[in-house]
């Protein structure tokens, strides 16, 4: 019998988007994941109880798959690092966008910004090494990861995290690196507001 962890990372080709709503046969399908992981020793009781609770609070495709993303095998061909270098420029990524295991962000008097609130992930921590010269990296998470930026070297720069206090099981996003005049930002999406005009006859 195929394994269910198999069976899963085949399907995730098929998903929605990370930002859709989850069903119930979508839960069921990562408590299974999680289950397996268990009885195979990868989990101990009270991680198998955090994580089912998770995925039974889940509510998008994004919470089902950071419950599942450390327990799920990286696709073949996955790169496990990325480096990102910019001159006078703006580069970016968002999107369905495969995140590896480590990112080196190289801006000279440009922008980067690293969007991963629709990012397909498979890790449960993430290292971006922040490099930037005159240049700012705007980082956006989803709600549920943690933000470690205290081991950032600060030149005439600055770094905000504005994430707050994380919940328990998300993903790790570790930065490291040295900022020279510049400005690191990490936050999460932001809100978006609808406005209807009043008509009066």
């Amino acid at each position: 019998m195929e394994p269910l962890t198999d069976t899963f990372a085949a399907m995730s080709l098929e998903q929605p988007p990370p930002g859709h709503r989850a069903s119930d046969h979508d839960r069921e399908r990562a408590a299974s994941v999680v289950q397996e992981a268990h009885s195979d020793g990868r989990l101990d009781f009270e991680e198998l109880d955090e994580r089912l609770t998770q995925i039974y609070a889940a509510k998008t495709q994004l919470e089902l798959r950071t419950a599942t993303a450390d327990l799920l095998p990286v696709p073949h061909g996955s790169p496990a690092e990325l480096t990102i270098r910019a001159k006078h420029s703006a580069q970016k990524r968002e999107g369905a966008w495969h995140v590896p295991e480590r990112i080196t962000a190289l801006p000279e008097h440009s922008s980067v910004k690293l969007d991963f609130t629709d990012a397909i992930v498979h890790l449960r921590e993430i290292h971006v090494e922040a490099r930037p010269k005159h240049s700012s990296i705007v980082m956006i998470v989803p709600a549920g990861w943690s933000v470690d930026i205290d081991d950032v070297d600060m030149v005439g720069s600055s770094a905000t995290n504005k994430t707050g206090s994380p919940s328990s099981g998300g993903v790790r996003l570790r930065i490291t690196g040295e900022a020279r005049y510049s400005s690191i930002t990490v936050r999460h999406p932001r809100k978006r507001h609808w406005w209807w005009p009043w008509y009066r006859k």
